[in-house]
């Protein structure tokens, strides 16, 4: 491969891993010359490699087109259906999985648990980061510069009654995320719908994303902890099969098979087990 391709691609990757960013921090960050970085940006710009919004520079929307024929984005989402699958019959409830795209969260993956009530939602949409579970965990996983910066930049419209439209108590918010390693979207996006999420990073593939549950808020609450081990289950296992990085310290679950999830680590007595 040429000098001039590994170059096109290191700042394709610094993109993918960074969101979107100006000419001035780019070549701070990579160290390049703003010269000659922006001579690149500029020929990738007319193929659609990458864009140009508002002043800084982002990935493009003809990738999306390339990602759909290359069989890594095929066979990660054929590798998370599975999962997707027993994460929704184990909790009756819907189950996504979302990807950072641009500024947004993207739905990649959809599995329904079967019930009446659910969340309308379908691969393909799109939705604020700051209203929703998977985006909160998207926003937990950035750079804490990065972060304040889409805190401080970011216009915030009430999507619902609930929607946290504060900056600083979005900050809060996001911070109780990190701690806590699960985001909760509590009817800020939808009235009478709850979402728990958790982040799931690919380093490997420069992926940030989510995995997540909603369904109507009764229900919800009621099985928050069941959820959240189930969500703790599916992570784990798509991190582990994936290439994802786990710590040596992470626990443990047993998936859900013929007897539902086990695990005593979660278990409450008289709460339900999933069949």
């Amino acid at each position: 491969m040429s000098e001039s391709a590994i170059k096109a691609f290191e700042l394709l990757f610094h993109l993918a891993r960074v969101g979107s960013t100006s000419l001035a921090r780019l070549s701070r960050d990579t160290g390049w010359d703003k010269a000659t970085a922006l001579r690149y940006l500029n020929a990738m710009e007319k193929k659609g490699v990458v864009e140009r919004r508002e002043g800084d520079w982002t990935l493009g929307l003809a990738l999306l087109e390339l990602a759909s024929h290359v069989p890594v984005t095929e066979n990660i989402a054929n590798r998370v259906k599975p999962v997707l699958a027993e994460l929704a019959k184990a909790t009756g409830e819907t189950a996504n999985l979302s990807a950072l795209v641009g500024a947004d969260s993207m739905y990649l993956v959809k599995a329904d648990g079967g019930r009446a009530l659910r969340l309308r939602s379908n691969p393909g949409d799109r939705l604020p980061l700051y209203c929703t579970a998977g985006g909160k965990c998207i926003l937990s996983r950035m750079p804490a510069p990065l972060r304040l910066q889409y805190i401080a930049e970011t216009h915030f419209a009430a999507v619902a009654t609930k929607t946290i439209i504060d900056p600083q108590k979005l900050a809060e918010e996001i911070e109780r995320t990190i701690r806590r390693g699960w985001a909760i979207d509590d009817e800020e996006l939808e009235p009478g719908l709850i979402c728990y999420a958790m982040p799931l990073d690919l380093p490997r593939y420069g992926f940030s994303g989510a995995v997540s549950v909603s369904g109507p808020s009764g229900r919800m609450v009621q099985a928050q902890e069941e959820i959240l081990a189930a969500l703790r289950w599916a992570t784990i296992g798509l991190q582990e099969e994936l290439g994802g990085l786990i710590g040596e310290d992470e626990p443990q679950l047993f998936g859900p098979g013929r007897g539902g999830f086990k695990s005593t680590d979660w278990h409450r007595p008289g709460s339900e087990v999933y069949e």
